[in-house]
């Protein structure tokens, strides 16, 4: 039977399938019960509904959105193209067929019908709202107070002022809640009023802040300015040009916060992350540095105070949950669940689960839970207090994908053919057998191709790049047309054994990728030394033949008849990015004319 525990909102889950199905989300109550199946395309935050439950904007697996309740049930069908997610005030803004938009309450069921063709949530009671005549203010019977004559208009600020672009001039000045210019439109943009009583206003390029009467508190003089914040401080990009510095100001204008590295534009729980690219912290409102950097990865804070974050030093406590949580992993550090009052909860799972683009997803989607991969393929949802919520995972034959709760009592199963789902492969700390390239890796023992290679016809070639090389087929050796002897290319036969690719922005964001990666590949060298020399006896000793130089390199080589067996690490460093590979080749003798 469906959960139906109101003092706790479900929480969200997607349940990834195959690569053609997407990722269908659930939702499981608190007391890992099943709420509703996996049937919706998107959920929002669910919100209290005023009655003792929640509500939450939703999409069914045909994009139609409407509204749900805290038992699953929608409280209006799945007919609309768009809904928002409820704001303080219980509204939620919603997109009609014909594309206009309107606003329902927390039943589900419209308050301010769609007649708006742009529709902005409420502030101290009115919202920016736009019909074919402009953009205006309405109160919440949908009643325009300040009638439609704008090119634009921001939200009203605690002082009762707005900025608003004005239709014939297209200048920016305030307006209070009459409709009565207070600051004439001579801004080429402005920003909402802060609670220190000053506006972010831009002349050309150049941002600079005015008081209440338009005065100028400082002149146009900063690249960025963005809005102020609930803390009175706004983020700042000044500097001349190659003396650039970024943090925030308040309202006098004057600099209280000032990056020394890099630094997120907003407060999250009154603190601002900050890192150097290795290290991350926090720093509170006054610049202090309440949570040491001491994080080799970090996201911002979500509502509740939680961050997924990556511990920089060694747990090398007596505490047996950080040290099952390191277990396996770079250096024995630990990802984890950071929370704003500074505690660190480490996770024993993998890492995080990221994006296609390699990104980690944490906890930004507001549904209280951030994903996390496991060694064996499947996906654990995880709490704000580190603890597992309940997990996605495929059948070893991958003909079915269940969702569990932490029990491990089963939720739900989606059965298909025989190999429709499969594990969830890691984006960074991948296995050393994913980074293996060559023709039937794993399974096939490189003693084996070291055989094929051995006996291959030789011909002349050159070890490709994936940095500097410009080749259709990176996986195969480029043949040259130059002299064998010449340098930079080889006789003989060769195969790429494993590589990989590390891209600068990766590297930037996520340091331990070098070291989880060269750990890896060190694995991968020691297990095919151990191999060949199982088959061919032992290496030749201080032998080195190296068949391309880059940034480091090293090789081991075995005598096998005539021919030379070269087994090279390689590693190229290009603009950021990264390449290592392992290559495996077959030397024949100069003299050995075997070309066709």
């Amino acid at each position: 039977m469906p959960s139906s525990t109101t003092d706790r909102p479900p929480y969200v889950v997607p349940c990834a399938g195959s690569a053609s199905s997407g990722a269908p989300y659930a939702l499981v109550g608190a007391d890992g019960q099943l709420v509703r199946a996996p049937d919706l395309s998107a959920v929002g935050v669910f919100h209290p509904d005023g009655r003792g439950g929640f509500v939450a904007p939703a999409a069914d697996l045909a994009g139609r959105c409407g509204y749900l309740d805290h038992r699953g049930a929608w409280l209006s069908e799945p007919a609309l193209p768009y809904t928002e997610a409820f704001e303080d005030d219980g509204l939620s803004r919603f997109q009609a067929e014909d594309g206009r938009w309107g606003y329902a309450g927390t039943d589900g069921t419209p308050v301010i019908p769609a007649t708006l063709t742009e529709a902005h949530v409420f502030r101290q009671g009115l919202a920016v709202a736009r019909t074919e005549d402009g953009t205006g203010y309405i109160d919440a019977t949908g009643r325009f107070v300040i009638r439609p004559q704008y090119a634009a208009a921001g939200q009203f600020a605690p002082n009762g002022l707005a900025a608003v672009k004005a239709a014939d001039s297209g200048r920016c000045g305030y307006i209070d809640r009459a409709g009565r210019t207070v600051v004439e439109p001579r801004f080429d943009g402005a920003r909402p009023f802060g609670p220190g009583g000053a506006a972010p206003v831009r002349v050309g390029d150049l941002w600079g802040l005015i008081d209440e009467k338009g005065e100028w508190v400082v002149e146009p003089s900063f690249p960025m300015l963005n809005d102020f914040q609930a803390n009175g401080l706004a983020y700042v990009l000044g500097g001349a040009v190659g003396a650039r510095f970024r943090g925030f100001l308040d309202a006098r204008g004057e600099v209280v916060i000032k990056a020394r590295d890099r630094m997120s534009d907003s407060f999250r729980c009154e603190l601002v992350r900050f890192d150097n690219g290795y290290a991350h912290g926090y720093l509170d409102a006054a610049g202090e540095e309440v949570i040491e950097r001491q994080y080799e990865w970090a996201e911002d804070f979500d509502a509740a105070g939680a961050a997924v974050a990556h511990y920089l030093e060694p747990m090398d406590g007596d505490d047996p949950e950080e040290a099952r949580a390191a277990a396996d992993r770079p250096s024995g550090r630990a990802w984890g669940v950071l929370r704003s009052d500074g505690r660190f909860v480490p996770v024993h799972h993998l890492e995080p689960l990221t994006d296609a683009g390699g990104w980690i997803l944490g906890f930004g989607f507001g549904t209280g839970l951030a994903a996390f991969v496991t060694r064996d393929g499947a996906v654990v949802h995880v709490d704000r207090d580190g603890t597992d919520v309940c997990r996605v995972e495929a059948s070893a034959d991958g003909a079915s994908l269940r969702l569990v709760n932490r029990a491990g009592t089963p939720l739900w199963e989606t059965v298909g053919a025989e190999g429709t789902f499969e594990p969830v492969e890691p984006t960074h700390c991948q296995e050393a057998h994913s980074y293996l390239v060559y023709p039937g890796a794993p399974e096939r023992d490189v003693a084996d191709l070291a055989e094929e290679l051995l006996a291959a016809e030789p011909r002349s070639f050159e070890p490709c790049s994936l940095i500097s090389d410009d080749r259709e087929d990176p996986y195969e050796p480029a043949e040259a047309e130059d002299d064998p002897d010449e340098d930079g290319t080889s006789f003989g036969a060769m195969s790429v054994i494993a590589e990989v690719f590390l891209y600068a922005e990766h590297q930037h964001e996520f340091s331990f990728l070098e070291d989880w990666t060269n750990e890896r590949f060190a694995e991968i060298q020691a297990d095919t030394i151990g191999r060949l020399t199982a088959r061919f006896g032992d290496p030749l000793p201080g032998a080195e033949l190296i068949l391309r130089c880059g940034d480091g390199e090293s090789s081991t080589v075995w005598q096998v008849g005539a021919r030379q067996l070269v087994l090279q690490s390689y590693c190229l460093v290009g603009d950021g990015d990264m390449e290592i590979q392992l290559w495996l080749a077959a030397i024949a003798p100069s003299d050995e004319d075997a070309q066709p």
